[in-house]
This record gives structure tokens, C-alpha cells and sequence, in this order.
């Protein structure tokens, strides 16, 4: 009896562009978020996500995220940790799509884990702080994704 197997969960047979490659981001300003956008050539699936977030002086809890979005900027998928940190904070976030949970602290770095879904052409991904404040500073921004090409045969 012939039977096909079930393809594996957001894994199409998509031909790689190189192998996975680690981008540094560039360092957003002062009270803003992170954004990368897919290039149109490529389907992107990411591996990690790592970033600093420095909290200003003014009282409020933040949590970092991490969110998929559509060509219209609505999100689809998100990372993130049940967990905030206060004012005058400086920690790490480290998403990756081998961690199984969320942990902290882990030498003063949050661990999220990522969901390994693809970004199609016109999408990106969103380093979201949540209740960000004007001096609230995101740096460190790197990432390592996957590339494959748009070239394909279905």
C-alpha cells in the first residue's frame, strides 16, 4: 500500500538561497521599534533574534516581542515571554527557534522561543517593545534567517 507522508508543518520544498545567514539590524531610534522587511526575491524563515533593551527612568514594565506581519502590517504570528522588566533595566532578549520554552534569567538574557513559519515576499518582522517609553533604547538588533527562492515549481 502506497501511502504519501504528510509534509512537515509550514516546510514546502523550496530550494535554499546559501546557507543561513546572520544580519546585524540597524539600530532603531529612541522610543522606536525594529522592523526588517523580506526582500521580494526570497521567502525568509528565521532562526534567532537577539536584542538590548535599555528602559529609561519612567515607571513602566516592558516585555519585548517579536511579531509576523502581512504586506498591510497586520500580525499573524508572535514571540514573546510572560515576563516584563522595569524602569531603569538593561537585559537582553534572545529568540530562537530551537528553545523549546520561554526561560529567564538566563545570564541576564530573557530565552523565547520562535515560531519557524516562513515570511513571504512584501512581509517583515517586528522587534515590538511593549509599553516602550521616548528614551527606551532597542540595540543589538541581530538575526540569523534562512533564505529561499520565489522560483519555485509547485
Amino acid at each position: 500500500m502506497h501511502a504519501l507522508p504528510a509534509p512537515v508543518l509550514d516546510a514546502p520544498p523550496l530550494r535554499r538561497y546559501g546557507l543561513p545567514e546572520e544580519v546585524n539590524g540597524a539600530e532603531p531610534a529612541a522610543g522606536a521599534h525594529f522592523v526588517q522587511e523580506m526582500d521580494s526575491l526570497y521567502f525568509a524563515r528565521l532562526v534567532s533574534v537577539f536584542c538590548r533593551l535599555v528602559t529609561d527612568a519612567t515607571a513602566a514594565n516592558r516585555t519585548v516581542l517579536v511579531e509576523y506581519r502581512d504586506a498591510a502590517d497586520r500580525r499573524y504570528a508572535l514571540a514573546g515571554a510572560p515576563v516584563t522588566y522595569p524602569a531603569s533595566t538593561t537585559i537582553d532578549w534572545a529568540f530562537n527557534a530551537f528553545q523549546p520554552r520561554a526561560e529567564w534569567e538566563v545570564d541576564s538574557t530573557v530565552l523565547v522561543p520562535l515560531p519557524p513559519m516562513l515570511l513571504l515576499p512584501t512581509f517583515d518582522f517586528h522587534v515590538f517593545v511593549d509599553n516602550i517609553q521616548v528614551t527606551d533604547q532597542l540595540s543589538l538588533v541581530r538575526f540569523v534567517w534562512e533564505r529561499f527562492s520565489t522560483d519555485i515549481d509547485l
